[in-house]
């Protein structure tokens, strides 16, 4: 449609030369060159115009229904030609048409996450907010040593003590983002690389889980207070004595690694569940927040232009030593154990499986996962040590390429930054990361810089943090949903006209899953459909995917089909619908709604909360009439024998009178109805058995063998008499 109400350049034409058809078709013009009869139909012109144009268009939805429906629906019947009254003596020899419903779950559904866990790994560095004025190892940051034991560091990010203070907001926001999701949250972090070159491993939490249950977006703020607050931020005690807590780690000083972490230890743990109650059938998220760089290939961090503690001393002043590992060591948790030097998006041995980006395509936590992997998101902050033009940057290190945009410090800067988009994008999640960096993707950064203020009572406000977090990425694909059925049945057959279902209509139905795989057994695939009745007393069938209401549920690739055999129970004797539908082509064959029912498909779409109504397509079959036995011409009395002597005269003929029959070329109107009468009763009584039906029809071997009045309606019986009646 190009507008609400207006149809398709190709619709109108194709309905302009339909009627353009029909009105020489009714005129009598050009009959004989055309080869049409004068009870040419409007569908009959219709069908004519599109075997000229090819297949009409998609039909219209429903009202109600969205521009792309989750549902693609189908309809069909074979043989396209019947016999009426389900009589076998017309040209069609048939006397009953399968009709086939499908229902396609489309791939062009909306994706959705049902249910979604979250997990937080938050770095614990200096540079995150996470900070202790007061440990005495200020190293040589200008801004700390312009305010020993008061003062923040150089952009110190205020990323920490704006998530601990906001953690009720930001699961909220994150709820609010994705309404069609269940979302719950569980929180790690992480700090300490333990390697005794810029660590002196005085902190060991490489990983540390605060919240292990995942908890609803409603609880995650006194849970992140009562775990991760409480226990591990309890520093600038010691010279101040109850400032600072509840923000600051105990003894986070310029002494510990800050350039690179251990986050591919972390990472890891948090992958395969270490601690964490990962769920079946969810989808799994981690959303990785700080800065540094990761001990993998590619991403080594040059201290020696750092304002590292150990810089006081001038030990790491030139040569190799000046760089952070490039292998990070395996970490036991437990009953398992990391590879050693695992990497972060390519394996370091070898092994496909030995990296980040590998372990979320392959860990069972992942493979169980809805979508089956695990999606990282990052948040880098905007913060000294990944902004190279910061005052973090020491300038007596400008011979070495340090200095506030120096070379080395660019190079620092960009491979953090860097890691962050690679591990992303690998996985399919979302970067965020400071405003003036772009990824080798072409990603844009959108954090602002918020200072953090005091330390011992912190700015608490990022407004470009929290839209960031509102925006984290579920990841592509992680589920196919297209469509859950709601309290009627998924889908619905109406049948129109004198087209009604066989005395014995021989349900089936089949369910594939987007694998190829059928389903099926118990609840699964329901052949036997529910019988209902409209408010104004139609008569209708109805069928779910699964009578498990749990199980009812179309994913994407998944189709399902119904097929049952119809009969025509009069005339009219040409192209008929055999089913009320209400789409645009339907509107044109000559179906609408029976008593306000259509068949349809009746579903909850994965994109939005209101039910959804679908009609299915037109359908539609050749109706002919059965020719009729004329019955054989009674004898005349024999002629009495004459007197002796009369003359005999010759016997004078007697003309009998040709027969009438139905045939499909004469209209209704034509034929009169004690005629009508007196031959479908002849040609029931001397109906042929299934004998004589095509090989293309279906076998019927099990149809009853009794005859029927054809008046009787479709009791659905598959034996005994009926009570006839008009329909």
């Amino acid at each position: 449609m190009n507008a609400a109400g207006a149809p398709s350049p190709r619709r109108f034409f194709v309905f302009a030369a339909a009627v353009g058809l029909a009105f020489i078709a009714i005129s009598g013009v050009g009959a004989t060159f055309l080869g049409v009869q004068n009870s040419f139909s409007v569908q009959d012109a219709v069908t004519a115009a599109e075997n000229v144009l090819g297949s009409a268009t998609t039909a219209t939805p429903a009202p109600g229904v969205t521009s792309a429906p989750a549902l693609s629906l189908g309809i069909a019947a074979d043989p396209h030609s019947i016999c009426a009254f389900d009589q076998q003596t017309c040209s069609a020899g048939a006397g009953e048409s399968r009709v086939t419903l499908t229902a396609q779950a489309s791939s062009a559904a909306t994706k959705s996450w049902p249910a979604v866990q979250i997990a937080f790994v938050l770095d614990t560095g200096s540079y995150d907010g996470d900070y202790d004025p007061t440990d005495n190892w200020p190293g040589i940051d200008p801004c700390q040593l312009a305010a020993p034991n008061v003062g923040p560091l150089c952009e110190e990010s205020n990323g920490l003590p704006f998530f601990t203070t906001n953690a009720q907001q930001i699961a909220t926001a994150i709820g609010d983002a994705n309404p069609n999701s269940q979302v719950s949250f569980a929180l790690v972090d992480f700090h300490a690389t333990y390697d005794h070159v810029w660590d002196d491993g005085d902190a060991p939490d490489q990983y540390h889980v605060d919240i292990s249950n995942f908890v609803p977006a409603n609880q995650f703020g006194s849970a992140v207070q009562s775990t991760f607050v409480a226990t591990q931020l309890q520093g600038a005690w010691l010279i101040h004595p109850g400032e600072g807590r509840g923000y600051i780690e105990t003894e986070n000083g310029l002494d510990d690694s800050f350039l690179h972490s251990d986050s591919i230890t972390a990472l890891y743990g948090a992958i395969i569940g270490s601690g964490l109650t990962w769920s079946e059938g969810t989808h799994h998220v981690i959303v990785l927040m700080g800065d540094g760089a990761p001990r993998a290939p590619g991403y080594q961090q040059n201290y020696c232009i750092s304002p590292s503690a150990f810089n006081e001393y001038g030990n790491y002043q030139t040569g190799a030593g000046c760089y952070s590992g490039t292998c990070e060591p395996s970490f036991s948790f437990g009953s398992v154990s990391s590879p050693p030097c695992e990497g972060w998006t390519t394996s370091q041995d070898g092994n496909a499986s030995h990296s980040i980006a590998g372990l979320t395509k392959t860990s069972p936590t992942c493979t169980d996962s809805v979508g089956g992997s695990c999606t990282v998101d990052v948040i880098n902050y905007y913060d000294g040590i990944t902004d190279p033009y910061s005052h973090a940057w020491p300038t007596q290190y400008d011979s070495l390429g340090g200095g506030p945009g120096g070379a080395m410090t660019l190079q620092n800067s960009e491979r953090q930054l860097e890691a962050g988009c690679d591990l992303a994008e690998a996985t399919g999640g979302s970067w965020d990361g400071p405003s003036f960096f772009q990824c080798s993707d072409g990603q844009s950064g959108n954090l602002n810089y918020v200072p953090i203020g005091s330390p011992f009572a912190p700015n608490t406000q990022n407004p470009s943090l929290m839209n960031a977090l509102r925006q984290i990425s579920f990841g592509p694909v992680v589920s196919s949903l297209a469509a859950t059925g709601t309290g009627v049945p998924l889908f619905s057959y109406v049948s129109f006209g004198s087209i009604h279902l066989a005395p014995n209509p021989q349900f089936q139905t089949v369910c594939t899953l987007s694998t190829g795989q059928l389903w099926g057994g118990g609840n699964k695939c329901p052949a036997t459909p529910v019988n209902l009745t409209s408010p104004s007393g139609v008569h209708y069938w109805g069928w779910n995917w699964s009578n498990n209401a749990s199980q009812n549920k179309l994913y994407i690739g998944d189709s399902w089909s119904v097929s049952f055999w119809v009969v025509a129970t009069g005339p009219p004797y040409e192209l008929v619908p055999v089913d009320a539908c209400i789409t645009e082509e339907c509107n044109f064959g000559g179906s609408t709604s029976v008593g306000g029912v259509y068949s349809s498909a009746t579903y909850l779409p994965a994109s939005n909360l209101s039910v959804v109504t679908e009609s299915f397509p037109l359908g539609s079959v050749n109706v002919i009439a059965s020719a009729s036995p004329a019955p054989p011409p009674t004898a005349p009395p024999a002629a009495p024998v004459p007197p002796p002597g009369i003359p005999v005269a010759s016997p004078t003929p007697i003309s009998v009178q040709s027969p009438v029959g139905v045939s499909a070329q004469i209209g209704i109107g034509e034929v009169a109805f004690q005629a009508t009468a007196v031959g479908f009763l002849v040609g029931a009584a001397v109906r042929v058995s299934q004998r004589n039906r095509p090989m293309a029809v279906v076998n019927l071997a099990g149809k009853p063998k009794h005859i029927r009045s054809a008046f009787d309606s479709e009791s659905g019986l598959g034996s005994g008499a009926g009570v006839g009646r008009f329909e």
